[in-house]
């Protein structure tokens, strides 16, 4: 299995990586349009007590695999200077030196207090807010200096909405982060300052925001989610999610990332987490954490707000290993512990394969006839192939035994097909498929690739 999983990732590489074509011209005079990037890529955590560079030699294979080139990572502020002004760098340099060598972008996040300098007396002194917030700047004034024109971006912090990780007060925070971001603006002017990820609540970032100064010092919004693993509304709830943090996003000046978006293969019985009950027998399973990955990009790339979206997480942690929150932050990864690929790597490859090198989006081209009572998802992509990608598929919450199957005639309004469609399940295997015969199943996905091009007027 292991083989057969490396051969078709290798495949859908080496497809990635084949010819371009001149693409079609798009309907309604926007040809000349550029394409849209938004780069996809992984997360991992790098814990003091085990992290090795034999650990991130294996992590960019991976990565290399499915032909992922950014990842998020957290540099621990209590464990990169365990006495003030006392700095161990030595993983880290070699870190970037390794990911500089592999052309992988590093969009780092710096959080958690030392003991030395925070405001809290207890075993959790690291969620809690320093005493002296320069103390904090100083240190990512370093770490911008260091890495100038390597590293793009500087991460202020991770969910300081969420108890877990900040315990200090909305001002609080404001204050750090306006103390980091001209940290960053001093050290390398060019890097982009993001506000730290935050775990599903808009309304935080909004009243963070509103402080003077802060709207001139941070470049990009930065949000969380996994639907249907902790939070119990649907995935395809990502959209309005999306659409909420239009107040803090200058009209549009300023992008949104979902720098973690994740859904687990974890499950007891019915029970995923504390809001999370499954219905159905897929949910939850190995082959269902891959028909996940696709629906979440695919509905994230389908919003004009988003940047960027990084997957959470690269591998599942190994046994025992310190966790913070319930089982299923063990079974986030694309890969297992001893990195054997998971089937959720294949739609990985399959995702960045497909949209990996620029799109357009044609949700407004979409013509779709519909079964009476449908509930199907259906959004429409154009490569530089001159490829129209569709994917379309059922959405779980909320659905009865009676959507268990829908059929659709989907057609692109402007465009016509000049070849044979191609389809594939969200590992990337082939499978029939036609537009104007789309076959839907609960639990599935269906991805159409068909070249085409532009109607004549």
């Amino acid at each position: 299995m292991l083989c057969r999983a490396r051969a078709a990732l290798g495949l859908l590489v080496v497809l990635a990586l084949g010819c371009r074509v001149r693409p079609p011209a798009i309907p309604g005079g926007a040809a000349a349009a550029p394409w849209t990037v938004v780069p996809i890529g992984l997360c991992e955590d790098y814990p003091e007590e085990s992290r090795s560079m034999d650990e991130v030699r294996r992590d960019i294979a991976l990565m290399a695999s499915a032909g992922i080139g950014v990842l998020r990572v957290s540099i621990g502020w209590d464990g990169l200077e365990p006495a003030r002004g006392h700095y161990d760098l030595t993983f880290w340099d070699s870190f970037f030196a390794a990911m500089d060598a592999a052309r992988i972008r590093v969009i780092p996040y710096i959080a958690y207090t030392p003991r030395w300098a925070s405001s809290g007396t207890g075993d959790d002194f690291w969620r809690y807010p320093p005493v002296d917030p320069q103390a904090f700047g100083a240190t990512v004034g370093m770490l911008a200096r260091r890495y100038r024109g390597r590293v793009l971006s500087w991460e202020i912090w991770n969910e300081p909405d969420n108890r877990d990780y900040w315990r200090g007060s909305v001002a609080q925070f404001a204050e750090l982060l306006r103390v980091g971001a001209r940290a960053v603006r001093a050290a390398d002017p060019s890097a982009q300052v993001v506000f730290g990820g935050v775990a599903g609540h808009p309304s935080f970032v909004a009243e963070v925001m509103a402080r003077p100064e802060l709207g001139d010092l941070v470049d990009v919004i930065n949000a969380h989610a996994y639907f249907e693993t902790w939070n119990p509304v649907a995935i395809e709830s990502l959209p309005r999610y999306v659409q909420a943090f239009a107040p803090v996003l200058a009209h549009g000046a300023r992008p949104l990332w979902l720098a973690e978006v994740g859904y687990s293969n974890y499950r007891q019985g019915a029970t995923v987490s504390g809001d999370v009950q499954a219905r159905f027998e897929y949910e939850h399973t190995l082959a269902f954490q891959a028909v996940a990955l696709v629906r979440t990009v695919t509905l994230a790339l389908a919003q004009p707000q988003v940047g960027l979206l990084a997957w959470y997480e690269m591998k599942d942690p190994r046994a025992g290993a310190p966790m913070i929150g319930d089982e299923n932050n063990r079974h986030l990864g694309v890969a297992f512990s001893d990195w054997r690929p998971k089937p959720a790597l294949a739609a990985l490859a399959l995702v960045q394969r497909l949209f990996g090198h620029g799109f357009r989006r044609l949700d407004g081209a979409l013509r779709a006839r519909r079964q009476p009572g449908s509930r199907a998802e259906v959004h429409a992509f154009l490569t530089p192939d001159g490829d129209a990608v569709v994917v379309a598929w059922i959405p779980t919450v909320g659905a009865r035994a009676a959507d268990a199957a829908e059929h659709l005639s989907v057609a692109l309004a402007g465009l016509t097909p000049r070849g044979p469609a191609h389809g594939w399940d969200a590992e990337g295997r082939p499978r029939p498929a036609r537009l104007d015969d789309l076959d839907l199943r609960a639990g599935d996905v269906a991805v159409v690739e068909v070249p085409v091009s532009a109607d004549r007027p």
